[in-house]
């Protein structure tokens, strides 16, 4: 199973993120595969394939890991485009209590490690996948995608979750197997 570990959105934001989103499909651009308003997440680790009965321990794991962190505070920051030149992602930016969430990632991979899984090393940028850009856009589009002004209320992300993810040709499938309530 090809699993990752995310944080849930806020109902908040989520209303905010379908907004933002609705928004840049509705602007002319070239060829952006957009993320399902159902599959909006901060992704915290991607963990990768897993065997289905390693399961059990991964799920104990989490569960130990959720209670020993406080939910984080993030703001959204405002609608990114990354890497800044040739763009491949259109996101939106967040920042807030990185250092609670960078702890979290770093404790996640070294007790994977424990159990014998290897997971993404990669430093966690904190944002939201809003689509996957496959062709360079034109100036405007990129502008107009940047200006949009998104709330920026600060908020608490308290639902840490536990994806499956099932790679499809219409874009990836996402099922979660658990979910774990921070402090």
């Amino acid at each position: 199973m090809r699993l990752f570990v995310a944080l849930e959105p806020p109902e908040s934001v989520k209303t905010a993120l379908h907004e933002a989103l609705d928004y840049l499909v509705h602007l002319k651009h070239r060829d952006i595969n957009w993320v399902k308003p159902e599959n909006l997440h901060l992704t915290v680790n991607f963990i990768g394939e897993v065997a289905e009965h390693r399961l059990s321990e991964l799920k104990d794991l989490l569960a130990r890991l959720a209670q020993r962190y406080e939910s984080p505070q993030l703001c959204a920051e405002g609608i990114e485009l990354f890497p800044h030149r040739y763009p491949r992602l259109i996101w939106l930016k967040l920042g807030g209590d990185a250092k609670v969430l960078n702890t979290l990632n770093r404790q996640t991979l070294s007790s994977l490690r424990t159990l014998g899984i290897e997971a993404d090393a990669k430093a966690l940028k904190l944002h939201v996948t809003l689509g996957r850009i496959k062709n360079q856009q034109s100036v405007d589009f990129e502008r107009l995608a940047m200006q949009y002004e998104f709330p920026t209320e600060c908020c608490k992300w308290t639902t840490l979750s536990l994806y499956r993810s099932i790679l499809q040709p219409s874009g990836p499938k996402y099922d979660i197997i658990e979910q774990y309530d921070l402090k």
